[in-house]
């Protein structure tokens, strides 16, 4: 859901420009493949309900300092959509959203109570919110630009999120359908050392937004 933009201000969301990063580029994992056997639409599932199944007060959408940032699930480490700074471990890929990037449509909010009317709520939100003409975003790994990071847009397939008391949308708590369509990128382990991502948002109607991950690999 997009009532991220609603919650939280533009000026919270603005992160400092990190130094230059040391080390080899990212590979972004083509669109078309299945890291670790599980596809690019139920990663991006998975990462929703992680994202969204942790309370208000501690979720690294709102609090990038948060100690559940970087966390590995199912043998990905998921980063949070609004930027951060960790240590992580080598070996293992990584997994990131856009805060800005995507629309969660779920039966908490009153949007649909099947999967089929969820994916239309999704489907048309994201292109009346996020569409080419509205939404520009340009993201750079270790300096590199990923080109053409359209291609990179998914529809999950359908989960369910158990909503906590005190969640990051205000939806009614407890188990909800959910379906969301929105940028979402697995990189391949990164090398030890320092790395960076930057994302830099430009939305016709809100402003410009940009969001820093900084990372340290370790061995």
């Amino acid at each position: 859901m997009r009532k991220f933009w609603t919650v939280v201000g533009a000026a919270c969301l603005v992160a400092a420009l990190a130094a230059p990063a040391h080390g080899g580029v990212a590979a972004v994992i083509p669109p078309n493949q299945a890291p670790l056997g599980t596809s690019y639409p139920e990663w991006e599932g998975a990462y929703q309900v992680w994202m969204t199944e942790i309370p208000r007060g501690r979720n690294p959408l709102f609090h990038p300092e948060s100690p559940l940032n970087c966390e590995e699930v199912d043998g990905v480490i998921f980063l949070g959509a609004a930027g951060a700074e960790c240590s992580v471990e080598a070996g293992v890929p990584l997994a990131f959203s856009v805060a800005t990037g995507f629309w969660e449509c779920s039966t908490a909010e009153g949007l649909g109570k099947t999967y089929a009317r969820l994916r239309r709520c999704a489907i048309g939100r994201f292109s009346r919110d996020i569409n080419p003409d509205v939404y520009h975003q340009r993201i750079l790994i270790d300096g590199e630009l990923l080109r053409k990071n359209r291609r990179w847009i998914f529809l999950t397939p359908g989960e369910v999120i158990d909503f906590p008391v005190k969640n990051i949308w205000h939806a009614e708590p407890g188990p909800s359908k959910s379906v969301t369509k929105g940028f979402f990128f697995v990189l391949e382990p990164l090398d030890p050392g320092e790395h960076t991502i930057r994302v830099r948002v430009r939305d016709e109607v809100i402003g410009k937004f940009r969001f820093v991950w900084k990372l340290a690999v370790v061995v």
